[in-house]
């Protein structure tokens, strides 16, 4: 184990959208040197678990708007699509939604600029101890010692698995979830009926992606396609709502408020077309119904049986169902709020204070900031805003 004797000032623990994004403005705005940060994650480079993602879905356009990526200044993204001269296509309607290719090019800039690499250490944070002056952060190899931490963690550890697709796999069935770290579309057969079990972004981008001469997609959704260009009203990213919000004292009611503006299992009006073309060219259908349980004939071969009393016949089966409904962590989490008795409300999340301060010496941002930042705190603009409460503090 290597054991760092030098306390650096800042330590990330998770360097995907939200810990890059952290880390970039701690440097822009001078609250801390490069030698004095480090970024902290079990991937092999930053952002590959967005990647990952992003690619096992199929995204091909951000549902986030063109001033909403990894660098401090708003308006970089549109300045880097001019230097390299970008087509139309690279943005869409409504408000000049990136590509994904010109995101990530785009990020991957940003993360060069900064030297963000040069700062991250692979590892995975299995234990965070709370002292005086420091913490200290342990990993499998590594010891590190940080003044202040930010949790910057995603809900990449706990997909929803539906009762009925846990006994199916149990019982030999091809069923896979989209979000799996080892999913791989090689493992989808290249003909045949494909069942894609969702109803919301991830659900519809994966069925279209999916279909093609050779195989029939099936979108099984729980509920009828729900329509909306945003996550939450963009009245969520500012002041129009959150003054609102922040007054109140309740946490439990807090949270019913954030389930209400999260605009969960909606598809933006473009995807919703594309999804109709490809209806009407027999590629992909949709089934707005729920399964009961599913009976594995073969290894290729299952049978949904639906609420409705109907039937749907599968040689594979897609989950994209997204991730369970609870506060991500784990261990590492429950540790922390064990051994150094740190405040969460009745639904398991962190209270903190209006800087995303949670103990002297952590912070947090992402899902973790739920309660003081709002709907929007885990897209691409939370963490310019839990940047503005953690940097201003």
């Amino acid at each position: 184990m290597i054991y760092r004797d030098s306390i650096l000032d800042w330590a990330i623990i998770g360097g995907g959208i939200h810990g890059a994004y952290l880390a970039n403005a701690l440097i822009r705005h001078h609250v801390t040197r490069r030698s004095d940060l480090r970024i902290i994650d079990p991937n092999d480079e930053s952002l590959a678990e967005w990647k990952r993602v992003t690619a096992n879905v199929g995204m091909e356009y951000l549902r986030s708007p063109k001033v909403h990526h990894l660098d401090t200044d708003p308006l970089s993204l549109k300045h880097f699509a001019r230097c390299r001269e970008c087509s139309d296509d690279d943005f869409i309607f409504p408000n000049d939604r990136p590509s994904l290719g010109l995101f990530n090019e785009h990020a991957d800039s940003v993360i060069e600029k900064a030297g963000l690499d040069e700062l991250y250490i692979k590892g995975f944070a299995a234990d965070i101890r709370l002292e005086n002056d420091h913490a200290v952060i342990i990993t499998e190899g590594d010891t590190i010692r940080a003044r202040h931490v930010i949790l910057a963690i995603g809900r990449s550890g706990a997909l929803n698995w539906p009762g009925w697709a846990r006994r199916a796999a149990a019982d030999g069935a091809g069923i896979c979830h989209v979000l799996e770290g080892s999913f791989c579309r090689d493992q989808i057969p290249k003909g045949g009926e494909i069942v894609v079990v969702g109803g919301g972004m991830s659900a519809v981008q994966t069925a279209l992606s999916i279909a093609d001469n050779n195989r029939h997609v099936t979108l099984l959704s729980p509920h009828s396609l729900r329509q909306n260009n945003y996550d939450s009203d963009p009245g969520w990213m500012g002041p129009k709502y959150l003054n609102q919000f922040r007054n109140i004292s309740c946490y439990r009611k807090r949270r019913r408020v954030i389930n209400k503006a999260r605009n969960s299992g909606t598809i933006t009006p473009d995807l919703k077309r594309e999804l109709t073309k490809s209806q009407n060219r027999n590629k992909c259908g949709v089934t707005i119904d729920s399964v009961e349980n599913c009976s594995v004939l073969t290894n290729d071969l299952m049978l949904l049986n639906l609420k409705s009393g109907e039937t749907l016949a599968a040689n594979h089966i897609v989950l994209a169902t997204g991730y369970e409904n609870r506060c991500p962590g784990g261990d590492l989490l429950n540790g922390l709020i064990s051994n150094f008795h740190l405040t969460c409300s009745e639904c398991g999340f962190p209270i903190t204070d209006s800087s995303l301060r949670w103990h002297d010496r952590l912070f947090v941002s992402g899902a973790l900031a739920d309660l003081e930042v709002g709907p929007a705190s885990q897209n691409i603009i939370g963490a310019r805003m839990a940047a503005e409460k953690i940097v201003c503090k």
